[in-house]
């Protein structure tokens, strides 16, 4: 009996680093979608205007970068504007649900992959500048999806995520959220109903990338 429990635990010993070589290993250029932790009045009005009932409300979007072995995500974020974020600082402001991350990893599909390493290089450039509170593409600020849409462009240089027209509707009402009107009052603008943009919900559904991992 005991030869037999010895040969036991050796199987299990040997098994588990094969269980670890298994687990899901991110990649250069890999897009993560998460759902912000908190419950700031900006997070909900990105997702009260971007994501359906049946959907994860995904409100912000990094780009991982190894460096050095070393994991990364470059992002934009309020208010601390564009920067580069470690790995595991990045999980730490993601929200969980019974203990698991609600983050999901976008992969460019092979025809797009050689941009990847000119989205690195375009999206360190920014580092340093502003959050786009104005959601407004010609400016020298970015929020987090129009990042990684100007980070990622073909031979030409031009954008491969296609704008989509920026809504800020309540989904529920039909209605511009109350958060968004005052906010745009505060900049002295107007609401930028229809213009040019993006947003993590539905850039996480572009036919540009798989979604290849789910950590919740």
């Amino acid at each position: 009996m005991t030869r037999i429990r010895f040969l036991f635990i050796v199987c299990i010993l040997m098994f588990l680093p094969a269980c670890r070589n298994q687990s899901f290993v991110l990649q250069e250029g890999d897009l993560l979608f998460t759902v912000g932790k908190g419950e700031s009045e900006l997070l909900k009005a990105i997702q009260n205007s971007t994501s359906g009932k049946q959907e994860i409300p995904f409100s912000h979007v990094g780009i991982v970068h190894i460096e050095n072995d070393k994991l990364f995500v470059l992002e934009a974020t309020s208010p601390q504007g564009v920067v580069i974020t470690p790995l595991d600082s990045f999980f730490e402001e993601t929200a969980r649900i019974d203990g698991k991350s609600l983050m999901a990893v976008g992969r460019l599909k092979e025809p797009f992959r050689y941009s990847i390493r000119d989205a690195i290089t375009n999206a360190q450039k920014h580092i340093g500048k502003p959050y786009d509170y104005a959601y407004d593409e010609d400016n020298d600020a970015y929020y987090c999806s129009e990042l990684v849409r100007y980070a990622f462009t073909d031979s030409l240089g031009k954008p491969l995520f296609e704008p989509l027209a920026m809504s800020f509707k309540n989904l529920e009402t039909g209605e511009i959220d109350p958060y968004w009107i005052q906010h745009f009052e505060r900049l002295h603008t107007p609401v930028p109903e229809g213009a040019p943009g993006t947003n993590p919900a539905d850039m996480a559904k572009s036919n540009l990338i798989d979604i290849v991992h789910t950590y919740y």
